[in-house]
């Protein structure tokens, strides 16, 4: 469904964490503001290197999901490797669960990644979506990977290496934030990541990202702050240097208060031209996923057009 913003200008900066004397440069500082473009869908066609290939494919939105259920059990096989530098993360304990529900794991998990990085996990029948949770003291942060799907066509003798690789935030891509975007991530908040694509799989830029207490609208948690990728490094960069998504679709949100169990990690935008013209009344909500928000955890997921 479409779902405009249920506020006008001054409400949106005291969802932002504000109060009555909130100026738009402090709701800038948080990474919500809406963008000056419309959405765009982008291909990577080399390492680092991406192209427009014109309007974000946002026909799927607001209509049936069309999730399919497993129909008999699935052996996935993946491979846990580092979200920044794509190496190996040997000895992470891996678990699986269906939907967000972390704490009802899937039998047989979790399981421990061999000395490749490579782990198996059986996705039982009737299993629709699903999520893993990847934890290594030794050097990553604890870190979920939310809202996957077992694609049928990709399933062979019931098994399946979609996704054939599943990422770890490390503990030193998270010490690099200060120096990145001048942010010190603050002990005990939790942080969520991921990256939006449309309705052919291809990344949007042009889309600002907020965690909210309630679904559908606006409501951002006091204190979260959203920053974008740059798609040439692919690094998160200062707010002035990327004020929304790039062409990588990349986001993420740091110091949520983890006294807020859950949050809806919420993407915004303008899909048309028209919409842009319009302002703040013409700014759409594109992708909602209710997730948990865990201190000291990355809650990373993938992202889509929200569906009925």
């Amino acid at each position: 469904m479409r779902l405009s913003l249920a506020f006008t200008v001054p409400s949106l900066l005291v969802a932002c964490g504000g109060d009555d004397t909130t100026t738009m440069a402090d709701a800038a500082e948080n990474g919500f503001v809406p963008p000056g473009v419309t959405l765009k869908a982008n291909m990577e066609v080399s390492a680092d290197v991406w192209q427009e290939i014109g309007p974000a494919d946002l026909s799927c939105l607001g209509t049936p999901s069309s999730d399919p259920a497993t129909t008999q059990d699935i052996t996935l096989t993946t491979k846990v490797t580092d979200f920044q530098s794509g190496n190996a993360v040997p000895g992470t304990m891996v678990t699986a669960f269906p939907g967000i529900t972390y704490m009802s794991p899937f039998a047989g998990t979790p399981v421990t990644a061999d000395s490749m990085a490579m782990v198996s996990i059986v996705i039982p029948t009737g299993t629709k979506r699903y999520g893993f949770q990847m934890v290594n003291t030794t050097s990553a942060l604890p870190t979920f990977l939310l809202n996957q799907i077992v694609d049928p066509a990709n399933v062979t003798n019931r098994m399946t290496m979609d996704p054939s690789k599943i990422q770890s935030v490390s503990k030193v891509t998270a010490a690099t934030l200060n120096a990145l975007i001048g942010q010190t991530r603050i002990e005990g908040t939790g942080v969520v990541a991921g990256a939006l694509r449309d309705c052919q799989k291809h990344e949007i830029s042009g889309f600002i990202a907020t965690v909210s207490s309630t679904p559908a609208t606006a409501t951002s948690i006091p204190g979260g702050e959203a920053y974008y990728f740059d798609a040439a490094v692919g690094l998160p960069v200062r707010h002035n240097q990327q004020a929304y998504a790039s062409a990588d679709g990349l986001y993420m949100i740091i110091q949520l208060p983890a006294t807020n169990p859950k949050g809806y990690v919420q993407m915004w935008g303008f899909p048309t031209d028209a919409d842009l013209a319009k302002g703040m009344t013409g700014l759409k909500l594109i992708s909602e996923l209710e997730v948990p928000i865990l201190g000291d955890n990355v809650i990373t997921g993938s992202y889509e057009p929200l569906r009925l």
